[in-house]
C-alpha cells in the first residue's frame, strides 16, 4: 500500500517508521520490541499514526489508501517535540537498555517508578524473575497503566501468585478493558489470573463470557476454565460455578459447517470437563444432547 502515487503528498509530510521484529533478542530486536512496548503493540500488524510529543497513538489508519489519507488528513501535531519530553524518552530508553544488559532488582525498582513505559516495562520483566512480590503488593495501580503487554505480565504475575487482593482490580479489567488496544488478549490474561485468585464475585463477572458461544474465541475456553478453577478452590463458589458452567453449553451451529461444528464440540467436552461429569459425553451433541446436559 504504501508505494503508491495518492500517498506521495504525505511522503515528506510524515516520518514512517517500520519495526520488524525477529524474536532473536539481539540487540535490533530488543530495540524493535521497545518501540512496540511504548505503543502498547501485542498484534500483528498494526498501522497507526502517533503525536511524537507525547507518543499517543492519534488515529489507526485502516490498510488501504483511501483509509490511510482519510486518517492522516484529519489529524495535526505541534512540529517540535518539547524537551521535556526528549528527555524523558532518552533516559527511559538508556534505563531500559541498562536493565536489559545489567539486569538488577534495585535498579528495577527504582525504574517500575519512570515516567517513561518502556523503562517501566523492561523493570517488571525484571522483577517478574528477580522479585515477583514486589510487584504483586503493587498489582492494582500496576493494572491502570494503559499499557496492554505492561498489564499481560501484571496479569501473569497475578496468576501465578494466586494473590487474592487484586481480585476487583482484575474484574474491572475483565468488565472494561480501558485503554486497550487489544481488549480480547486483554481479558484473557484478566480471566486466567481471577481462575488463580478470583472468588464468588468472580464467577458473576468471568460467567457471560463462558456462556457467549463463540467456539472460536480462546477466551470463552479460558472463561470455562477459569471457572472451573475457582469451584475447585473456592467451596462458597461451587453453586454458583455449576450453573453458570451448565448454561455454558454452547448452541450447536445451524449452518453446516464442519470446522464450526468441531469447535462448538471442543467447547462442550471443555464445558464437561470443567463440570467433573461422570457421565459420558454424548456421541451426537445436537440440541436435544444440550438441553439434556443443561437441565438434568
Amino acid at each position: 500500500m504504501l508505494p503508491h502515487p495518492s500517498l506521495k503528498p504525505l511522503y515528506d509530510k510524515l516520518v514512517w517508521v517500520y519495526v520488524y521484529r525477529d524474536f532473536s533478542g539481539s540487540k535490533p530486536d530488543r530495540a524493535a520490541e521497545r518501540i512496540l512496548l511504548r505503543f502498547g503493540v501485542s498484534s500483528w500488524p498494526q498501522l497507526f499514526l502517533a503525536d511524537p510529543n507525547d507518543w499517543k497513538i492519534l488515529k489507526h489508519t485502516g490498510r488501504t489508501t483511501e483509509s490511510f489519507l482519510a486518517a492522516a488528513n484529519a489529524v495535526s501535531v505541534r512540529a517540535t517535540p518539547s524537551d521535556q519530553m526528549l528527555e524523558r524518552t532518552r533516559t527511559g530508553e538508556e534505563l531500559a537498555v541498562r536493565l536489559e544488559e545489567r539486569p538488577t532488582t534495585k535498579l528495577a525498582r527504582e525504574a517500575l517508578e519512570h515516567d517513561d513505559i518502556v523503562a517501566r516495562s523492561r523493570a517488571l520483566g525484571v522483577l517478574a524473575s528477580k522479585d515477583p512480590k514486589f510487584v504483586v503488593k503493587r498489582a492494582k495501580a500496576l493494572l491502570e497503566v494503559p499499557n496492554d503487554p505492561f498489564r499481560y505480565r501484571v496479569c501473569d504475575l497475578l496468576k501465578d501468585a494466586a494473590d487474592p487482593s487484586a481480585a476487583r482490580a482484575l474484574e474491572a479489567l475483565v468488565t472494561k478493558p480501558i485503554d486497550s488496544l487489544n481488549p480480547n488478549v486483554m481479558r484473557i490474561h484478566a480471566v486466567d489470573a481471577l481462575g488463580a485468585c478470583g472468588d464468588v464475585r468472580s464467577v458473576r463477572v468471568i460467567a457471560p463470557f463462558a456462556q457467549s458461544g463463540e467456539y472460536f474465541n480462546g477466551l470463552t475456553g479460558k472463561a470455562v476454565d477459569a471457572l472451573a478453577a475457582i469451584g475447585k478452590r473456592q467451596k462458597a463458589a461451587r453453586k454458583e460455578v455449576r450453573a453458570a458452567l451448565k448454561a455454558a453449553y454452547p448452541h450447536p451451529p445451524e449452518e453446516d459447517d464442519a470446522r464450526a461444528r468441531r469447535a462448538c464440540v471442543a467447547l462442550a467436552r471443555r464445558v464437561h470437563k470443567a463440570l467433573g461429569e461422570k457421565r459420558p459425553f454424548p456421541q451426537e451433541y445436537d440440541e436435544k444432547a444440550r438441553a439434556k446436559l443443561v437441565n438434568s
